[in-house]
């Protein structure tokens, strides 16, 4: 496996620092030299030359994978945040449904559809997410699509499946 400098300009002055204190200077004595210029341009206020955790395209055109790849790399969505925001309001939502619906027939059922209508997205933006990082959990196993590009786009196929079928059930049941 190819190893590559590390680009210190992109790092944060935290990330920085965590590299300071994990560094074998006897083994790269070069980048410990660049790691304490860059750490010292910060500490001056000198700004970096390359914004934080932006992506070269030349990267993403490197890695070959497909277009597929190269198209959600570079789309500028926080799916992080957006992950945890729909997980939050679907808790929120479903919580409500759970506490304030009246217990009557069809109860259980209203509440599946909640959570339902809201893990849905949840997945697909899951899906999104993992071909950006580049690894996927299926079952509490990291897989990575350098390592294992065939278990990692059948977790992706799995997940975003399963999404789109629940979604088409919960709206043809909805009409019919």
């Amino acid at each position: 496996m190819l190893t590559s400098e590390p680009i210190y300009s992109e790092y944060s002055l935290e990330e920085l620092l965590d590299c300071l204190q994990h560094i074998d200077q006897v083994k790269y004595p070069e980048r410990y030299q660049v790691l304490l210029q860059e750490i010292d341009n910060r500490k001056k206020g000198i700004p970096s030359k390359v914004s934080f955790r932006q992506q070269p395209k030349a990267q993403t055109l490197k890695r070959g994978d497909g277009v597929i790849v190269k198209l959600i790399s570079e789309l500028k969505l926080d799916t992080s945040r957006l992950l945890k925001t729909i997980f939050i309001v679907g808790g929120i939502f479903t919580l409500l449904a759970f506490v304030f619906t009246p217990q009557t027939e069809g109860y259980g059922n209203f509440i599946a559809t909640i959570v339902f209508l809201f893990l849905c997205p949840f997945l697909l933006i899951y899906c999104i997410h993992a071909i950006k990082r580049g690894e996927i959990e299926v079952k509490s196993i990291t897989v990575k699509r350098s390592d294992s590009p065939g278990g990692f786009w059948f977790g992706i196929f799995i997940y975003a499946t399963f999404s789109t079928f629940i979604m088409c059930s919960l709206i043809w049941q909805t009409y019919t």
